[in-house]
């Protein structure tokens, strides 16, 4: 299979959704992908598609997050969500998406970038527990499933401090609770 990891297009988000309904099984991510696209802090490409000539078959969405270290405030990123259309899963897809992501969180400078995923898959791009190097969110997540990474191997270790994600990844954490 040849899929192309590239900026998804405006008339492709409702494909996407639909991608992450089939993912997760459910509304909730393909609302937390509407939501943080509908925010200022919005940055069209950090949300990236899988696709080959029949159509998506991934997405993945990076978004603003900050590390308030008590001295200041760090930016960083959270990918959230991400899914794989079921039929293509296994195949290299979201392994492709993490990777190019990762990429273009480097090139536009940020250093941090967490993840709320399974980390048995998320280890093997360098994703550890975020919580044991002293990186809290402030909403109640599943400790072992956030993770970092470091993208510049100089940070981890050497802060510290609350995780603000962006406002409507909050609301629907509130919401679950």
């Amino acid at each position: 299979m040849h899929v192309i990891i590239r900026t998804a297009k405006p008339e492709e988000l409702d494909a996407c959704n639909q991608i992450l309904r089939a993912a997760f099984g459910r509304d909730n991510e393909a609302k937390l992908a509407d939501a943080l696209r509908g925010t200022s802090e919005y940055n069209d490409n950090l949300s990236i598609v899988g696709a080959d000539d029949t159509g998506i078959k991934g997405y993945a969405l990076y978004h603003r997050a900050t590390v308030d270290t008590g001295a200041g405030s760090q930016p960083a990123l959270l990918l959230a969500p991400i899914g794989v259309d079921p039929a293509f899963q296994r195949q290299g897809v979201g392994e492709r998406l993490v990777r190019h992501g990762l990429e273009r969180c480097r090139v536009v400078g940020l250093e941090l970038v967490f993840v709320l995923g399974l980390p048995k898959y998320f280890s093997r791009f360098g994703f550890q527990p975020a919580i044991p190097q002293g990186l809290v969110p402030t909403i109640p997540l599943p400790e072992d499933q956030f993770q970092v990474i470091d993208l510049s191997g100089s940070m981890l270790g050497k802060i510290q401090g609350k995780v603000n994600l962006a406002g409507p990844f909050t609301a629907q954490a509130t919401q679950a609770a």
